[in-house]
C-alpha cells in the first residue's frame, strides 16, 4: 500500500505571509484520511505540495505506490482538442488529465507524431510514429483505454470509443466529477488526494463515493466540508488551525464520529498547558525582579540574579504552549415568505436523453 509523509513542510505566499507552519503528518496503511480547517487554512496549498505542483518553503513531502491528483477545479488549465485528438477539454483529455504521468507522456508523444504524419509520411516520421505506438503500448496505454470504457460506460452510459471526443461542456459537473473519480479509484495509483471530490454530485453520486472510499484499498487525503462523507469514510482527521505564524496541523486517529470529543479534549489540555506556562512565567518574572533587588545591596547575590535572568529569557525564547484555536460561533437568520409553497409544475416530463 502507498504512503505520504508529509514532514514539517511551511510555506509563505507570494506578499510574505506565512501559510503553513512546519506541517507534519503521515497517511498510509489504505487509511482514508480527511484535510480539514477554516477556509483559508492552506488546504488546497498543501494539496498541491503534495501533488508536486508548488515547491515547499521548508520541510519535505515523501510518497510511495504513485500519486493520482483530483484537483478541486477539474477544467482548471485545459488545452483544447486538435485535429481531432482528445484534449483536455473533452473526455478523453479528462480521463488522461488523471492517468499516471507514464501514461500522460506517451500520449503526448503520439499526439505529436499522429500529427506529423498527417502532413509528412517520410520514412523518419513514420519510424517516430511506430516508436510512439510501442512506447503507448509499454506505458499501459492499451490496457487503460480498457479501463477508460469501464469508467465511461459506469459514469455516463456510453463506450468510450463513442465519447471520447465529447467536450465537457456537455457533461454536468457531477458527471465530470464522477468521470474522474472512477478513473482513480480504478486506477494503478495507490494514493490519492482529492480536493473536494464530493463538490456537484448528486446524492446517489454521494452514496457510491462514501461506500468506493470505505473499500477502497487505496491510500486517500481528500479535502470535504461534507460531514456525512467525513463521518462514513474518513479513518483519520488531519486539522490545520491558523496561528500568527502560520496554519499548524493536529491529528486526530479516529472517525469524525468521535472527533468533536477529541477537539474539546485537546482544546482543554492546551488551556491548561497556557495556564500553567502563564503561572511559571509570572513567578520566574516575580524572582528575577526580587533577585535584583537584593543584588542592588549584597554582592553575593548578584550570581543567583544572573542565573535567574538567564531562566527568565530561555523560558520566554521558549514561547508559550499553542494557543486554543478560536470558537468560530455562525449565527443565522431566514426572513420571508413561508417555505412549501407550489411554485413550479412540471407534467409529463421527457427528455431525449
Amino acid at each position: 500500500m502507498g504512503h505520504v509523509d508529509v514532514n514539517a513542510v511551511s510555506y509563505a505566499l507570494p506578499d510574505g505571509r506565512p501559510l503553513l507552519d512546519e506541517i507534519s503528518f503521515r497517511v498510509g496503511g489504505g487509511a482514508t484520511a480527511a484535510l480539514v480547517g477554516p477556509n483559508g487554512t492552506g488546504k488546497t496549498t498543501l494539496l498541491r505540495i503534495i501533488a508536486g505542483d508548488l515547491d515547499a518553503h521548508g520541510g519535505t513531502v515523501t510518497s510511495s505506490g504513485g500519486v493520482g491528483v483530483m484537483r478541486q477545479f477539474i477544467g482548471h488549465g485545459r488545452r483544447k482538442a486538435r485535429h481531432g485528438v482528445a484534449g483536455y477539454d473533452d473526455v478523453g483529455g479528462l480521463l488522461l488529465s488523471v492517468a499516471p504521468p507514464r501514461i500522460r507522456t506517451a500520449a503526448s508523444a503520439l499526439e505529436a507524431s499522429e500529427l506529423a504524419m498527417m502532413t509528412a509520411e517520410d520514412e523518419p516520421t513514420q519510424l517516430r510514429y511506430a516508436q510512439a505506438l510501442a512506447d503507448w503500448a509499454d506505458a499501459g496505454g492499451y490496457e487503460i483505454e480498457t479501463m477508460w470504457d469501464v469508467c465511461t460506460t459506469t459514469a455516463l452510459g456510453v463506450e468510450y470509443t463513442r465519447c471520447r471526443y465529447r467536450t465537457l461542456d456537455t457533461l454536468s459537473g457531477g458527471e465530470q466529477k464522477r468521470l474522474a473519480l472512477e478513473a482513480l479509484l480504478r486506477g494503478a495509483d495507490e494514493v490519492l488526494l482529492l480536493d473536494e471530490p464530493d463538490n456537484f454530485l448528486d446524492v446517489p453520486a454521494k452514496r457510491w463515493l462514501e461506500e468506493r472510499l470505505s473499500e477502497t484499498p487505496k491510500t486517500v487525503l481528500l479535502v470535504s466540508h461534507d460531514r456525512e462523507l467525513l463521518s462514513t469514510a474518513a479513518t483519520q482527521i488531519i486539522t490545520l488551525e491558523p496561528t500568527a505564524v502560520g496554519a499548524t496541523a493536529w491529528v486526530h486517529g479516529g472517525s469524525f464520529s468521535t472527533y468533536a470529543a477529541a477537539r474539546t479534549d485537546r482544546n482543554s489540555r492546551l488551556d491548561e498547558l497556557g495556564r500553567r506556562w502563564d503561572e511559571e512565567h509570572a513567578k520566574l518574572k516575580t524572582l528575577v525582579q526580587t533577585l535584583r533587588v537584593k543584588a542592588e545591596y549584597n554582592d553575593g547575590m548578584s550570581s543567583r540574579y544572573q542565573a535567574a535572568k538567564t531562566r527568565l529569557a530561555k523560558f520566554e525564547e521558549a514561547g508559550p504552549p499553542q494557543q486554543v484555536p478560536t470558537e468560530q460561533k455562525v449565527t443565522m437568520r431566514l426572513v420571508g415568505g413561508r417555505t412549501g409553497k407550489r411554485a413550479v409544475v412540471c407534467e409529463h416530463w421527457s427528455s431525449p436523453g
